[in-house]
């Protein structure tokens, strides 16, 4: 029984209709929000009764009625998240976690807590660590880069505004938002900024530590994943009034990675790809947009042609076909004009499979629940991502 801490786009777009969709395993039970006009609207749509809708996340994490809670206010998710650990439920939280060092420690030291006391779950909500694309990739990658045979990444973040892709749902934009309620968010954004950057930072770097924060974060932890935690930050600067980054990270075992987030703005093409070069292999992660269904990661495996010395034949046959044998439906590598070993550069495309990101994150959190299944992603890497970006925008430089 899930309870849903914040009703904007990601839970109308993403999470409510997911959550429908796994009827069999979830239950929206509760919601809660500022605007009880969102809310109402919503529990029509889900059958989530009058009861169930609050205002105050504090009632929402103390409620019976949930076993589990999706975290994704605007700002800081931190102490709605401590709320509902203190209260023993199982907790999903989006990116970003918080801007506040302090605020995740106090994250993960709420989870283990919990995890003690209640045997409760925490799980962030990294949804392209559960991508079938980017799993496959981390299986070639991983253990090449632990080896230290992944010797540079290039990797590249193409944005446009989210509106070109969110205005095709039918988001509720709510007419009873209250003033007090905005003027709190710009006094929480601005505190943010002051305790992450000191006092009067660069202004492009003070403009694009939220996209950091929320969009960069992907990045990171999907480098992170195919690397092993980052080391150091060798450059990193901005450009065009904050729309802008680029940086070059030094990650374990001698891995570079050259990375740039670029705002496109109004053109919609959606592109995150990472291409991670070794000394005999290359291999090509471009992921999926989340928002379109159906929309597949795919990999890119580029190598040479090995020459093996017992040649196994592509296709089906009947124990006939030799070295060279090139008939309908096999070919057999070697023999007479088969390029020698090292000489024939090959190309494998793989599109791993077309289930979304969002619903295998929802069915991990499940079985992290029900069947004891380590979470995927817990609150110390959280807290170590926020801790890097923090590092990371305070040697950013404006150009």
């Amino acid at each position: 029984r899930v309870g849903i801490i914040g009703s904007g786009a990601i839970s109308q777009i993403i999470h409510l209709p997911i959550l429908r969709q796994l009827r069999e395993q979830f239950e929206i039970a509760a919601l809660c929000d500022i605007s009880a006009e969102t809310m109402s609207i919503l529990g029509v749509e889900y059958g989530v009764p009058a009861h169930a809708q609050f205002t105050d996340y504090r009632a929402l994490c103390a409620s019976d009625l949930v076993d589990a809670v999706l975290i994704c206010p605007l700002g800081t998710h931190v102490p709605y998240a401590i709320e509902a650990l203190k209260h023993g439920k199982h907790v999903l939280v989006e990116k970003p976690l918080t801007s506040r060092i302090d605020e995740a420690d106090a994250f993960v030291a709420a989870s283990h807590e919990a995890r003690e006391k209640h045997g409760a779950v925490t799980l962030m909500a990294y949804m392209k660590r559960h991508d079938p694309g980017y799993q496959y990739a981390q299986r070639l990658v991983r253990p090449l880069a632990d080896k230290g045979e992944i010797r540079f990444v290039e990797a590249h973040h193409i944005h446009s505004r989210n509106e070109r892709y969110m205005d095709y749902f039918p988001v509720i934009r709510p007419s009873d938002i209250p003033d007090s309620a905005r003027a709190a968010a710009r006094a929480e954004h601005e505190a943010v900024l002051a305790a992450a950057l000191g006092p009067n930072p660069d202004d492009q770097v003070a403009k694009c530590f939220g996209g950091m924060m929320g969009s960069s974060i992907h990045d990171v932890y999907t480098l992170s994943g195919l690397l092993g935690r980052p080391k150091s930050i060798i450059a990193s600067e901005v450009w065009d009034d904050g729309h802008c980054w680029r940086a070059m990270f030094e990650f374990p075992n001698g891995a570079k990675v050259n990375y740039a987030w670029i705002d496109i703005r109004d053109v919609r093409r959606f592109q995150q790809e990472f291409a991670c070069y070794g000394p005999d292999i290359r291999v090509s992660l471009t992921l999926a947009m989340p928002f379109i269904a159906g929309d597949a990661s795919t990999v890119r495996v580029q190598q040479m042609e090995p020459s093996p010395a017992d040649p196994a034949p592509y296709g089906r046959h009947d124990g006939t076909a030799h070295a060279g044998d090139i008939r309908p439906g096999i070919v057999v590598p070697g023999g007479e004009g088969w390029p020698a070993a090292g000489t024939a550069h090959t190309e494998k495309f793989v599109t791993p499979g077309f289930d979304n990101q969002f619903k295998r994150e929802w069915q991990h959190f499940h079985a992290c629940i029900t069947r004891g299944v380590e979470p995927l992603v817990g609150a110390q890497e959280a807290r170590d991502d926020t801790a890097f970006i923090i590092e990371w925008a305070r040697a950013t430089r404006g150009v």
